[in-house]
């Protein structure tokens, strides 16, 4: 697999700043309509058509429907590029449903082991044989002309030649050379450009296509023009795709696509349909320098397809930004490849919390949130996403290596202990044998349970961190996952009333003055924080927090990140209990 692609994505109409965004294969982006989402794609399309960015990667951009924001872009760089005199570059390019047509026909003609052929196989479209007979009655029809302009340049060129003018000309390119090669196997085999072609219909079969020549540009004129290293397409795609731009001689809008039992492609549905146009994108311009933007590429498909266009595209060689907004895509995806889109841009805070969020507006189901977390390897249960935020800032100040936990994600799941007749985190242990009744395919492995303390009496095991007693035991015993499969479940809890508690820090309270809401007489002398001590005593593990802690990190929209973080700063390693070390170093070991 190839490595993490970290792009830098540039402002877009919706949100003015540049963001990171990191792809292991898939990175899917979901929202609501006019969230943004396609308004990324766009962006990073648009700074590849003017060469400003992602020099090292081929842009295939594609869209269920006719994309106008897509398309008249890509028009204008056409257009901009053929007034150059520019050979059309394939280092960019977006496909809408009227590319569909002749780029399955190509793909069948030119990848033998591709996914088009094998799905058209697979579905007795096609008789795949130890022959290319079978794929050969498949045809395109379409129209095709020579017009009076181009016919004229031909002649001057040719006049150029035999004036001995110049050795290259328009008659010399790897595109007319092909033209040629083209018509005389295709069209006329005598033509010679002495008099335009009217609009014909012409027949093509796929056993033709290895019968035209096609030249290539040598590699080493395209290091002196500059040409990024990118791996090459075949060049009969290349041919095809400049002789159907802005229908200058194939006009695709016309093409038929026959198979061999007279099947039309249009009396397929709309689903086969599209999954025959994207096979045929990826059959032809997959590589691991292909950067996919696919524009709710999953729209029309049946369910059953749904998750096999997912796993395909974890398979291909290059990466692709994907955006959807099915439910049955988004539980298709990897926890890591979706990212929740406002306003163009990427949700900052708790991904998981912002994901579910975004599911429950989807969906009323209950078990949404199951089917996402079964999906997530490690998992802990958090009474609020602001806990382990918490947590996390807390031991990086202690001087541990917080990458270590990062797989873990944090859930919500409130499991407040009141009264002595509450069952010590009940609700979490609820929710837990829930997830293993889920129905989907479970890959946890961990759930850590992380409880307040509250009022409860509790003891701890010698690690300090894992709550003892044989009912808690017992609960989590009595857990059954599904085929057997081992899911290790941990009940832990903070020594101190809640996570809070640990945010209490002589320095910290005295750079606010607010060192008197702790240290004041509700507590004994002895007790008071102290510089350089992180207060590790009942009176302070007992203490109501929030009322010293909150002021100094929330804004009026409640906790506020930065202000979270510039209080932390604040905090001498030396002031942060023990208790966090010990629950960071019990997670990172039952990650090992």
């Amino acid at each position: 697999m190839p490595p993490q692609l970290t792009l830098t994505l540039p402002p877009n109409v919706l949100h003015t700043q540049s963001q990171q965004l990191t792809i292991e294969k898939v990175a899917t982006l979901i929202g609501g309509n006019g969230s943004g989402k396609s308004c990324i794609l766009k962006s990073v399309f648009d700074q590849k058509l003017s060469a400003t960015a992602f020099e090292q990667l081929r842009i295939v951009s594609f869209s269920s429907g006719q994309n106008e924001n897509f398309s008249s872009a890509f028009a204008k760089y056409l257009t901009r590029q053929r007034r150059a005199g520019n050979e059309l570059n394939l280092d960019c390019f977006h496909f809408d449903k009227s590319w569909s047509k002749l780029l399955i026909f190509l793909a069948i003609g030119l990848k033998q082991q591709g996914r088009v052929r094998t799905f058209l196989s697979e579905n007795s479209y096609i008789a795949e044989d130890s022959s290319e007979n079978s794929s050969a009655q498949t045809t395109l029809s379409l129209k095709f002309k020579v017009d009076q302009q181009y016919v004229d340049l031909i002649q001057a060129a040719l006049k150029e030649e035999e004036s001995g003018i110049t050795i290259e000309t328009l008659r010399t390119t790897p595109f007319h050379l092909g033209l040629e090669s083209f018509i005389q196997h295709c069209v006329q085999s005598d033509y010679a450009f002495e008099e335009p072609v009217r609009k014909t219909t012409i027949q093509l079969n796929t056993s033709q296509l290895n019968q035209v020549t096609y030249p290539i540009r040598p590699t080493e004129q395209d290091e002196q023009l500059g040409t990024p290293a990118l791996p090459s397409v075949h060049p009969a795609l290349s041919f095809f795709i400049k002789a159907a731009d802005n229908a200058y001689f194939l006009d695709q809008a016309t093409a038929q696509l026959t198979f061999p039992n007279g099947l039309e492609l249009d009396q397929l549905s709309d689903g086969e349909y599209q999954l025959l146009f994207l096979y045929a994108i990826l059959d032809l311009l997959d590589s691991e320098q292909t950067l996919f933007l696919l524009d709710e590429a999953d729209s029309h498909l049946h369910y059953a397809n749904v998750n096999a266009l997912w796993c395909l595209l974890k398979q291909i060689k290059g990466r692709s930004i994907t955006t959807t907004h099915l439910l049955d895509s988004i539980t298709s995806n990897d926890h890591n490849s979706l990212h929740v889109i406002e306003n163009g841009r990427i949700a900052p805070g708790n991904k998981l919390k912002t994901l579910i969020e975004r599911l429950r507006v989807l969906s009323k189901a209950k078990n949404v949130e199951y089917e996402i977390c079964a999906r997530l390897p490690h998992l802990a249960l958090m009474d609020d996403y602001n806990d382990w935020d918490i947590f996390i800032r807390l031991a990086q100040r202690k001087g541990l290596d917080i990458s270590q936990v990062e797989s873990v994600c944090a859930f919500k799941k409130t499991s407040s202990y009141t009264t002595n007749n509450d069952d010590f985190g009940e609700p979490k242990l609820d929710w837990t044998r829930e997830l293993s009744r889920a129905d989907d395919c479970i890959v946890t492995s961990q759930i850590f349970l992380i409880c307040d303390c509250d009022a409860a009496a509790l003891q701890f095991k010698t690690d300090g961190v894992q709550v003892a007693g044989r009912v808690y035991q017992e609960a989590i015993h009595s857990l059954r996952w599904p085929n057997n499969q081992r899911v290790d479940v941990y009940l832990l809890a903070w020594k101190r009333r809640e996570i809070k508690n640990y945010l209490l820090s002589h320095t910290a309270l005295s750079h606010h003055n607010a060192l008197d809401k702790i240290n004041n007489g509700r507590i004994g002398a002895d007790d008071h924080l102290k510089a350089n001590d992180p207060g590790d005593n009942d009176s302070i593990r007992r203490l109501r927090a929030k009322d010293a802690v909150d002021p100094l990190i929330n804004s009026t929209d409640g906790l506020c990140s930065q202000t979270l973080q510039d209080y932390i700063d604040l905090i001498p390693p030396t002031e942060i209990s023990e208790d966090i070390e010990k629950m960071f170093h019990f997670i990172k070991a039952k990650l090992s």
